[in-house]
């Protein structure tokens, strides 16, 4: 019994190896320019005619592929030499007119349409042909269904397997060989498609060739892996940017990135239909909306903020996490927009300070005697100019300060320009407001 098994486990391993989008172009029976009916006899007679040429640069034989190389060619007839490979090529080569095997002559007609049309199909996937795959695809899918529920498709095999006559093959590579081709026709089709631009379409032929759901599923979980890989990545890149405080990278690349790589998953494996889709999405939603809020408290633009709460609304379909997300985005776009420190211009604020030093200038040019101006001008009014234009050109001034000083100067001086008041009274008063009022603030701020 072990050893049956394994001799189904092989077949079915040999089966999963040709099973690519170059299955009918490498198959050895093509290389080399014979029918899966060849004998061995018609092998050994083609491997010495053909070799005989191609070793000593002759042209290439009628049959052969002239892009075949010497090497190729050699190690297809090595494979048709190998029973337990020869056995699988010949399911994936044309059979011609049944030959002592007892099929039906409809049987060799299905398989061998069955195997041009999914050829051509491939090819003009490749841009090898003009021909519209389309129709081709539908035609191989179509027979080889037919073919697969044919008991006379798994008679011919074991009676193939009885003409090679080698200990190694038996009924149990029949039954591996049963077990491992409804997959391996659609292997090829998996990998073309998680090569093309639009993988919908292939999405639809793989249910054409009456593979069960379950394969079906697979093989389009199959098609969207590197897509997958590429959203887990891009997770992982998103957190430590995150992490690392570099926001605004962040929020480009969740709004330029996601959109893409969420609508090629939904072209093949939809979130409403496939767990690990959803739950990639819930996860891009969560860490959007953290990005978001991250970049508001930075200071971000608003409309930057919103285009990646945004991203988070669209990916989630959790009541609990939209909710949080609306709650957070009224939150960063309610506050008043502020620029990161070190990059808030200041030139506004100076030229408010220099107004204010003027107008305690002013005031006490009124309220001292003529003799004193010189003093206050030099002593007074440029120091204190200088120390506001200070204050107000360090990046954490709130931008409102000066407008609210000037308010102050405004009320205070014009309030107490008619009252008379000793000198020394209306010293203290432009004081207070040159130097003490405006650091009061700058503490307070910090």
């Amino acid at each position: 019994m072990g050893a049956n098994e394994g001799r189904g486990r092989a077949a079915a391993a040999r089966v999963r190896e040709v099973s690519t989008p170059e299955l009918y172009r490498r198959n050895p029976f093509r290389l080399v320019g014979l029918t899966a009916a060849a004998t061995r006899r018609e092998v050994r007679e083609r491997r010495l005619r053909v070799l005989g040429v191609l070793e000593v640069g002759g042209s290439t034989p009628d049959g052969v592929p002239p892009d075949a190389t010497v090497e190729e060619v050699r190690a297809a007839f090595d494979a048709l030499g190998n029973a337990e490979r020869r056995l699988v090529d010949e399911v994936f080569w044309t059979w011609g007119m049944p030959a002592g095997c007892g099929c039906p002559l409809q049987l060799h007609q299905k398989h061998d349409t069955a195997v041009a049309a999914y050829a051509a199909a491939l090819d003009a996937e490749a841009d090898r042909t003009d021909d519209h795959p389309t129709p081709l695809w539908t035609e191989a899918a179509r027979c080889w269904t037919v073919v697969l529920r044919s008991e006379s498709f798994w008679r011919h095999l074991n009676h193939r397997v009885e003409k090679l006559g080698d200990r190694r093959l038996d009924e149990s590579t029949v039954d591996g060989l049963r077990a491992a081709l409804p997959d391996a026709l659609l292997a090829p089709l998996v990998e073309v498609a998680a090569r093309s631009a639009q993988p919908r379409r292939f999405a639809g032929y793989l249910g054409l060739f009456g593979a069960d759901r379950h394969a079906v599923e697979d093989a389009r979980t199959a098609i969207a892996d590197g897509t997958y890989r590429r959203v887990e990545s891009l997770l992982k890149e998103l957190r430590g940017d995150l992490d690392g405080n570099r926001v605004e990278a962040a929020a480009r690349r969740a709004v330029k990135e996601t959109q893409p790589l969420f609508d090629r998953l939904e072209e093949v494996v939809p979130r409403a239909e496939f767990r690990r889709t959803a739950s990639l999405s819930e996860s891009i939603a969560v860490v959007a909306n953290n990005i978001g809020v991250a970049l508001a408290d930075a200071g971000g633009g608003t409309g930057l903020v919103r285009e990646v709460f945004a991203v988070a609304r669209r990916h989630s379909s959790d009541p609990e996490t939209l909710a949080a997300v609306e709650r957070n985005e009224i939150a960063a776009t309610a506050r008043p927009p502020t620029l990161p420190a070190g990059r808030e211009p200041s030139s506004a604020r100076v030229f408010g300070a220099l107004l204010h030093a003027v107008a305690a200038t002013v005031f006490l040019g009124l309220k001292l005697p003529e003799d004193a101006i010189p003093a206050i001008i030099f002593l007074g009014a440029v120091p204190a100019a200088l120390t506001n234009c200070i204050a107000a050109a360090q990046p954490r001034t709130e931008p409102g300060r000066y407008p609210v000083l000037l308010g102050l100067d405004f009320v205070v001086y014009l309030a107490l320009i008619p009252v008379g008041m000793p000198y020394w009274l209306a010293i203290v008063v432009a004081v207070v407001l040159l130097y003490v009022a405006p650091f009061v603030r700058v503490k307070r701020g910090l």
